[in-house]
């Protein structure tokens, strides 16, 4: 009755690594397919850039100069109102005001009459310098210009995060080709090494050509390695860049 029960908790176990094991292997497979696919594919690219181009400090800084440049040109456009104002006053003394009194000493001729009276001003006076009104027009256009130079950095600056992005792009899909090499010539390599192995323990080959086939296998292990640093560098680089998981975006490709 012992027995079985180690038996059954040995296959329960086996089952459970197993499965985990299944799953590992299985999200590896789909990430690699998925990574194939980006690579190959257009859309993939096309989010990398607009993902960078969001998550670019350049570009927000590009951005805030616009906004800048059009809060200069709006604050020039009103400064010319500055020498705009409203005046008013009150007044209160002896009113003369002319009144039709043909029954005067000189017919038809107006008399005037006297009253004490307060009375309001009220008005509008402006004040502009000369200078100021013959330079409003370059003032303007000189804002309208800086406007101008923003918006145009700001498109040097999404340029130049497109071609950065389509190197790095490139890069990793040489490093992904190299790496595929390297492992498959690195699989091909220690297959000869494990059989000149055997060929060896059996004296069916000599010391030289068994070492020949371990520098070689020692070589493509040293050639895997590098070039599975080249990708995994080149990989974390272009995530940096664009600023998000590539396998989120690898997610959205159809």
């Amino acid at each position: 009755m012992v027995c079985l029960k180690k038996n059954i908790l040995k296959v329960v176990l086996f089952l459970v690594i197993g499965i985990s094991s299944f799953e590992v292997n299985a999200q590896t497979v789909s990430t690699d397919i998925l990574m194939a696919k980006g690579l190959e594919s257009e859309d993939f690219l096309l989010l990398l850039i607009e993902s960078a181009i969001k998550f670019s400090p350049l570009v927000k800084k590009g951005t805030a100069a616009v906004e800048v440049a059009n809060a200069s040109l709006k604050i020039n456009k009103n400064a010319i109102y500055s020498g705009v104002a409203a005046l008013s006053s009150y007044n209160y003394g002896t009113n003369y005001s002319a009144v039709n009194n043909p029954t005067g000493t000189v017919p038809g001729a107006n008399s005037f009459t006297t009253s004490q009276t307060g009375f309001y001003n009220v008005g509008v006076g402006v004040q502009l310098s000369l200078i100021n009104i013959l330079n409003r027009k370059h003032t303007i256009k000189a804002g309208q210009a800086q406007i101008n130079s923003a918006l145009a950095e700001q498109e040097n600056i999404n340029l130049t995060i497109k071609q950065e992005v389509i190197g790095r792009f490139q890069a990793l899909k040489l490093a992904k080709k190299i790496l595929t090499l390297s492992n498959s010539n690195l699989q091909s390599v220690e297959s000869s090494y494990i059989m000149a192995e055997k060929r060896f323990a059996q004296n069916q080959i000599g010391i030289d050509e068994q070492s020949k086939v371990l520098e070689s296998y020692n070589k493509a292990k040293i050639e895997y390695e590098t070039s599975l640093n080249t990708f995994q560098t080149a990989f974390m680089q272009l995530e940096a860049f664009v600023g998000v998981n590539l396998s989120t975006l690898l997610q959205q490709i159809k």
